[in-house]
């Protein structure tokens, strides 16, 4: 098993490697200036409908957690090791590069061409970890296609990424103020 600074390094990587790819995959298949336009500011009311899928992803998952086996919902705590050793900032700039990089990548790339159903399978059979977990394999599906209507309702990256965001985030705090944790000790 590997360290979790190690761990850490790794999705760092990992993710800048996303957001290369994210990268060169828009400039390749749209070109300059229809990648900048994925990124015009949405109407207020789709970064209202951000925030409202981003609040029933996380309530779901706290509801999943506090209420559902622990064992259909264990990762190995890869989770908990990843955002138990950040700071706040750290946290916040982790969340902020990940629903960056994975959104431009599925939402402004992929989703275009393959369509959302697809992309969300994709985007599903990336978190590998969560394979033989029947119900995280739902949830992150389920989270992908609403993520990828986000993005099918105006073209536009910054509600699917808002979005994204605020789920890592607000979930990341939860594991950071010991509520899984407590959760688990108490089994």
């Amino acid at each position: 098993m590997i360290d979790d600074a190690t761990l850490r390094f790794h999705l760092w990587l990992t993710q800048l490697i996303v957001l290369g790819l994210a990268a060169a995959g828009s400039l390749i298949f749209h070109g300059w200036e229809k990648s900048l336009a994925l990124f015009h500011l949405p109407p207020a009311r789709a970064l209202l409908w951000s925030g409202g899928v981003a609040l029933l992803v996380v309530l779901t998952s706290i509801a999943m957690d506090r209420y559902l086996p622990p064992k259909w919902q264990d990762d190995g705590d890869i989770n908990e090791r990843i955002f138990s050793g950040l700071s706040p900032w750290q946290t916040a700039l982790l969340c902020i590069i990940i629903g960056l990089g994975e959104e431009w990548l599925f939402r402004g790339v992929i989703q275009p061409f393959a369509g959302n159903l697809w992309t969300s399978l994709l985007f599903t059979l990336v978190h590998v970890r969560y394979l033989r977990k029947p119900l995280l394999i739902g949830s992150v599906f389920l989270t992908s296609w609403l993520l990828g209507c986000l993005f099918e309702a105006n073209g536009l990256l910054l509600p699917p990424i808002l979005a994204h965001i605020l789920i890592d985030l607000l979930l990341a705090f939860y594991i950071q103020c010991g509520c899984t944790r407590e959760r688990r000790s108490r089994k």
